[in-house]
């Protein structure tokens, strides 16, 4: 009975652990070509990064990343780390994420949400405001020119509003606490069934 409890007590605390924690996460697919850390995103162009702050300064004072909390007005905050990015190109595009792999066949056009050609930004930080319309998964991806001419492009995913797959974590969650309740409940609480041989002896 005791050591039942002991489990179901470690068990739930690490559940809880786990859905309350916000772990240093990769966005974008394989390999770092972005990272999320607390609120502020990251593109990676080989060790050199961009970090991404989201703002919505009509509803909150809050920042951002991957998970923006509602559609309407909202202000990405890009800021070049490595000086040296701030005399070459850079490219912006967020497009609703087809939720499939994004390859070069792919119509980025029919997909764009807001576009912005390549520019230098000698100043080292600047914005891309939008009025997102609906709900659902975004890409955004920069597109970095060279001075060679050699373009590299990283993305960032991020989701506006509350979509189906935020509540996953929680959903999952809540399955495996009651399955370790029901375990713990059946195994303190034996069927009458199994009883029923002991009774019939005794008497």
């Amino acid at each position: 009975m005791k050591n039942w409890r002991r489990l179901a007590g470690v068990v739930l605390g690490a559940l809880l652990s786990l859905a309350f924690t916000t772990p240093l996460r990769a966005e974008g697919g394989a390999g770092p070509e972005a990272m999320t850390m607390g609120n502020m995103c990251m593109v990676m162009f080989g060790y050199d990064m961009i970090h991404i702050t989201a703002y919505q300064p009509g509803k909150s004072r809050s920042e951002y990343c991957a998970e923006i909390p509602t559609s309407g007005p909202t202000i990405l905050v890009f800021d070049i780390e490595n000086p040296a990015f701030r005399d070459l190109p850079l490219e912006l595009r967020i497009i609703r994420d087809p939720l499939t792999p994004i390859t070069k066949d792919t119509d980025l056009e029919a997909l764009t949400e807001v576009y912005r050609p390549a520019t230098k930004y000698t100043k080292g930080t600047f914005n891309l405001e939008h009025d997102f319309k609906n709900d659902g998964h975004y890409i955004g991806l920069v597109t970095l020119t060279r001075a060679d001419g050699t373009q590299e492009t990283s993305q960032f995913k991020f989701t506006v509003g509350e979509t189906l797959w935020a509540w996953v974590p929680q959903i999952a969650g809540t399955v495996l606490i009651a399955g370790i309740v029901f375990v713990y409940w059946r195994h303190t609480h034996p069927s009458s069934k199994k009883k029923d041989p002991a009774g019939a002896a005794a008497s």
